[in-house]
């Protein structure tokens, strides 16, 4: 492991600008009443008879509304800005920034959004640190995600088709022509909003890139206006969380029968990334049972595997074990992986913590697949009794101790700390 220890690409003057507007509004009358209206949702859902909802459901709440504070804050195609959001809490420049997670977002991933106008044209500066992430990717969409829409991507750019220079640094065209396989050149035609995936596979090594966006074909032109969006974040918040609920929970991860994992499917035209297939469902457990997962990394590039409760927010990853990805899981001997899920702690090494709930989705993304891998058969999914748990694992799983669990979770915190050094 390298002793560099580099700077995240989060920390700035301009997110701390947008969150200090995003604190603002969340605040507002505007916002409080449309929460109300959004809990009174969650609470007339089915999902909602499941035992032990309500908190959740408060908190899912919260958590859509502050990131559509924090988006309706950063509306300004004229003075663009990348912002961090789809994340937990954190404390950093002087603010407390409360969680703003939704839509079962991918705890691997470092969410960076701005708002552009595609008539308009952008330049887009970045620069890998040492630690580069695994994964670098920009989607443009014409709209803000969930608002009534999941993410019809109408352009993209990724490592693959981007020249870095020997420093790290990289530069990005956008503008509203096609790209006709121009490298470093993103085409906006049809978009509204840029979206940014850092995808960190090894939390240890790998930090968010530094990335900035300015307009370059006139001036900017900072318009933010407080009540204008106390407004627009109310009415965005209220989108998301129907919009989600219908078309994600009830719409994907509720066709199949409770406890059935169904074999992955291109991302793409389901709104995630275009170079990602996935697959997901729900699950329901008993206090004494375990949901034994079990998948086939299939050569990929990246496998991660994480759960969720039921009202599409990540647990809290940061302190527990709600997702491991292929570099933080145990591989078994016949080269697949197990996960186990079950409300408390079964002592494996590879245990999905959902912070004592029994009852959550799960998802599993492989991105970077071998062209014309057969995925039949790459993910099964067992429901066994905790303690019959050792005889459906491999000889060689690794249990831990109380000890050695505190460990795990120390370190763990640590690992993800580093994404928000300033």
């Amino acid at each position: 492991m390298s002793n560099t220890i580099a700077r995240s690409g989060l920390p700035n003057a301009e997110q701390r600008l947008v969150e200090e507007r995003a604190l603002q509004i969340v605040g507002s009358a505007e916002v409080a009443a449309a929460k109300l209206e959004t809990v009174g949702l969650f609470r007339a859902d089915r999902n909602a008879a499941l035992i032990d909802q309500d908190a959740a459901i408060v908190n899912s709440v919260e958590e859509h509304f502050f990131h559509a504070s924090l988006t309706a804050a950063n509306e300004t195609p004229r003075s663009p800005r990348f912002v961090w959001s789809i994340a937990l809490d954190h404390e950093w420049m002087g603010l407390s920034v409360p969680a703003g997670r939704f839509g079962q977002d991918n705890p691997d991933n470092a969410y960076r959004l701005s708002t552009i106008d595609p008539q308009c044209s952008y330049r887009i500066k970045g620069e890998f640190l040492p630690e580069a992430p695994h994964q670098f990717s920009i989607c443009a969409l014409p709209g803000q995600i969930g608002d009534k829409m999941i993410a019809e991507v109408v352009g993209f750019i990724g490592m693959s088709t981007i020249d870095v220079a020997a420093d790290g640094s990289f530069e990005i065209m956008a503008d509203g022509t096609p790209t006709h396989g121009r490298r470093n050149h993103l085409s906006l035609a049809g978009a509204r909003t840029l979206m940014v995936r850092d995808t960190l596979a090894d939390w240890a090594e790998e930090r968010p890139c530094k990335l900035y966006i300015e307009r370059i074909d006139g001036p900017q032109e900072d318009d933010f206006d407080p009540q204008r969006a106390a407004v627009r974040a109310a009415e965005l918040g209220t989108n998301i969380a129907a919009y989600f609920l219908e078309h994600i929970q009830h719409g994907m991860f509720e066709v199949d029968p409770v406890n059935v994992i169904p074999e992955p499917v291109p991302s793409g035209a389901r709104g995630g990334l275009v170079t990602q297939c996935a697959t997901g469902g729900t699950y329901r457990l008993g206090t004494q049972e375990a949901l034994v997962l079990s998948a086939d990394p299939l050569g990929a590039g990246y496998l991660g595997v994480q759960i969720v409760d039921m009202w599409m927010i990540s647990h809290d990853y940061r302190d527990h074990l709600g997702c491991l990805n292929d570099r933080q899981a145990d591989h078994d001997e016949d080269g697949r992986i197990r996960w186990v899920i079950s409300a408390s702690d079964p002592g494996v090494n590879n245990w999905l913590d959902g912070s004592g709930s029994a009852v959550g989705s799960v998802l599993l993304r492989w991105q970077e697949l071998p062209p014309g891998v057969d995925l039949k058969g790459c993910v099964t999914a067992e429901i066994v009794k905790l303690s019959d748990l050792r005889s459906h694992l491999p000889a060689g799983t690794r249990f831990l101790n109380g000890a050695e669990r505190q460990a795990q979770r120390a370190e763990r915190r640590r690992q993800y700390l580093l994404r928000t050094e300033e």
